[in-house]
């Protein structure tokens, strides 16, 4: 087995090449895309028994919002995010796998890419398209972003 980076492994099997991910980030918004993209993620930790870390973001709470107001909009924010994320968290629990849950406020493009390095995941495995996105865009902007942007390899699914 020849090491690729820190998490990322090659696995000659049969005098095939097989990649080995440790750590998979998936990001997810609710959109069938995301959903799409967390089972071929939930494939993959099963196969290769990795780590996931689930990521939500939302939106910039505009600076005219200060004080206790600020701090009740980032909580209630925060409680719709642990509510999406509650369904992934518990499939991965069923198969054996504690996930990291991580909700950021801002860009989603720029959350995700630094998440994935800071977390220093190997994979993010994410929906072509989020809910936000116009229909019949081939690539979104936060995939496109994420894809241009990551240091680790990103699955784009459809």
């Amino acid at each position: 087995m020849a090491a690729l980076g820190q998490d990322l492994s090659v696995n000659h099997v049969g005098g095939a090449t097989v990649l080995t991910f440790k750590k998979i980030l998936v990001p997810l918004d609710d959109s069938e895309h995301s959903r799409r993209a967390f089972r071929y993620a939930l494939g993959l930790a099963q196969a290769q028994k990795a780590f996931v870390g689930l990521v939500h973001c939302f939106d910039r709470i505009p600076m005219l919002i200060a004080g206790d107001a600020r701090k009740t909009v980032t909580q209630e924010h925060t409680a719709v995010a642990e509510k999406l994320l509650s369904p992934y968290v518990k499939r991965l629990r069923d198969i054996g796998v504690e996930p990291a849950q991580v909700i950021r406020e801002g860009s989603p493009g720029e959350a995700i890419v630094r998440e994935a390095a800071s977390g220093d995941y190997d994979l993010i495995v994410m929906g072509s398209r989020g809910l936000s996105d116009l229909e019949g865009v081939i690539l979104g902007s936060t995939a496109h972003a994420v894809l241009t942007e990551a240091s680790c390899p990103v699955l784009i699914v459809r």
